[in-house]
């Protein structure tokens, strides 16, 4: 099976401090997929100015008909070679959060932080017994702040930068789950996570303080969410013995992929297309078990909420369009990012409904 490449591991010994909260969210986001329901409070206008969130996602409608015949006997229940196929994901979800950690993304990942909870309680409310998977990615791939060497001079103005503190091996690997953020705004704590994995597994306690903890990523300098995207989901990452996320990608579970970066994403390997198929290729070739949501500029949008700056591609656009109807894109922009995290709840829903494991 296809993946985009596991790169590069670069260490630094460094140093940075500071945690972040935030609050505080309210406008709409984004464009919607095709064939979906709008409701109107602003936000990206991929599609028009007044174009918003949506909230649905297209639905397996295909009908079953039948026929009567006269003149038949009745053989009784006629054998059917089984159950049929199975079931959709009921409440599994596995999702993996790519979080920029370019200079400007606090403010954007304090909104994201505190859409988190509703998100979260709106999905419980759908599904009875909500199972889920949650990762946000290492996009660094290094151990602590590049901006601060040495940990001397600018550390004594910086002392929650946790110095001298060893990196476990995963630590320093992109793609892998995020369990100790480091670096200037980042959380400089090892999470406490229940699973004892380095992902979120059902069950978690405080579930809201330990997704916080996971998704402060900080200021570090590090982007190219979609490269690290593939590189989270690539099979030496999940199924070969001891890998930094073994265990994370579930047969049965839809997958949820939420990438947030400020900026054009023109660092990462490979094109839109290859982050697409890396996506479906991920979960078997079955591309209605995914779910992509991207939250970026929308400055190559004349009605973006960013203002215009055209220019060149903007990719990760792209790779929304390519992911579609199974996708979003949001501006990051927004005031917050309530009501998009509301439609993807929706998407969630729908997409569980049409989801056949394979």
């Amino acid at each position: 099976m296809r993946r985009l490449a596991l790169t590069t591991l670069a260490l630094a010994a460094a140093c940075g401090g500071g945690s972040g909260q935030g609050s505080g969210f309210s406008t709409s986001i984004t464009t919607a997929p095709p064939e979906t329901t709008t409701s109107s409070s602003g936000g990206d206008a991929s599609t028009s100015s007044s174009s918003s969130s949506t909230s649905g996602a297209s639905e397996d409608t295909t009908a079953t008909s039948s026929s009567t015949a006269s003149n038949i006997p009745d053989v009784g229940m006629i054998p059917d070679g089984g159950d049929g196929p199975p079931p959709g994901c009921k409440g599994k979800v596995d999702f993996v959060f790519t979080i920029s950690g370019h200079p400007t993304m606090a403010p954007k990942q304090e909104r994201l932080k505190a859409s988190f909870p509703g998100f979260i309680a709106t999905l419980e409310s759908e599904f009875a017994d909500f199972d889920y998977h949650i990762l946000s990615a290492n996009t660094a791939g290094f151990w602590g702040y590049p901006s601060c060497a040495g940990c001397d001079d600018v550390c004594a103005e910086l002392p929650e930068f946790p110095c001298g503190t060893p990196p476990q091996p995963c630590d320093l690997v992109r793609g892998a789950g995020m369990t100790y953020p480091i670096g200037k705004d980042a959380s400089n704590q090892r999470c406490e996570l229940a699973s004892g994995l380095r992902y979120i597994t059902a069950g978690q306690p405080d579930l809201v303080e330990a997704f916080t903890c996971i998704a402060s990523m900080g200021a570090n300098g590090s982007d190219q969410v979609a490269g690290v995207t593939g590189m989270a989901l690539a099979d030496e990452m999940n199924h070969a013995p001891g890998a930094c996320n073994e265990g994370f990608l579930r047969d049965d579970a839809l997958l949820v992929v939420v990438a947030i970066q400020d900026t054009y994403d023109q660092f990462s390997a490979g094109t839109p297309a290859d982050w697409r198929d890396a996506l479906v290729e991920a979960k078997g070739g079955n591309s209605d078990a995914v779910v992509l949501l991207v939250i970026s500029t929308d400055k190559d949008d004349p009605d973006g909420l960013c203002g215009y700056h055209p220019g060149s591609e903007h990719e990760l656009r792209t790779w929304t369009e390519l992911m579609q109807p199974n996708a979003l894109f949001g501006s990051i922009c927004a005031e917050g990012y309530s009501d998009y995290f509301a439609t993807v709840a929706e998407m969630i829903k729908s997409q569980c409904d049409v989801f056949v494991p394979q």
